[in-house]
């Protein structure tokens, strides 16, 4: 999956391209309602798994234009815009019993354009917040709602910072705490602490991180 490979090359600390167009990414996160429905991050779209194996789509996201960063392998010039995925990658149910969905963002990773997105099933979705960059997972806290980034400068520009922000309000967050070379890739909260899984996939270094949210 393109999902797969990209983590990857992050872990590496490999360029990442463009994606073959025909390859879909996920599915790459669930969370399970009140109720005990089941939903998942897959392609550019949150599902809801039915029984049997069947599933239903909850909403789709929105492809974007963007500039090109640099000249593709098939010619086409620096700054021409290009078709950007959503590419879901983080999904938690809110304490308003929406849910909010976030976007890791597909080729080419500008810094600040992921976004989060509310979800209510039968309503289109809506962004939430925005001015992130590569999101990995979300959760709700005392605070409000932690957004993980694994790459806080963005996956092209070769500084392996990842952060976790809190969202302060519309079109606002900030930075709660950051490191470097750990790949985080999973996020929970329980209490006033914050617990990040790092580099899942480097069995040598891989750790979970207690973040205190108490400040």
């Amino acid at each position: 999956m393109y999902m797969a490979s990209l983590l990857v090359a992050a872990l590496l600390g490999a360029p990442a391209g463009p994606p073959d167009p025909g390859v879909t990414a996920g599915p790459f996160d669930a969370a399970v309602d009140r109720r005990g429905r089941v939903y998942v991050t897959e392609g550019d779209t949150l599902v809801r798994l039915l029984p049997r194996g069947r599933r239903s789509t909850v909403a789709s996201f929105p492809s974007r234009l963007v500039p090109a960063p640099e000249r593709l392998p098939d010619g086409t010039p620096r700054g021409t815009p290009v078709r950007m995925r959503p590419v879901p990658t983080a999904v938690a149910q809110g304490p308003d019993g929406a849910l909010y969905v976030g976007e890791l963002t597909g080729y080419p990773f500008p810094p600040g354009r992921a976004r989060v997105w509310r979800v209510v099933p039968g309503r289109p979705p809506e962004v939430y917040a925005g001015g992130f960059t590569a999101v990995t997972d979300l959760a709700w806290g005392p605070d409000g709602l932690y957004v993980l980034e694994l790459a806080h400068d963005g996956l092209h520009s070769g500084d392996r910072v990842w952060a976790l922000l809190l969202v302060t309000g519309p079109g606002r967050h900030r930075v709660v705490a950051s490191a470097r070379h750990t790949t985080p890739s999973g996020l929970t909260i329980h209490g006033r602490h914050a617990y990040v899984t790092a580099c899942p996939d480097c069995p040598a270094t891989a750790r979970v991180r207690r973040i205190s949210l108490s400040s």
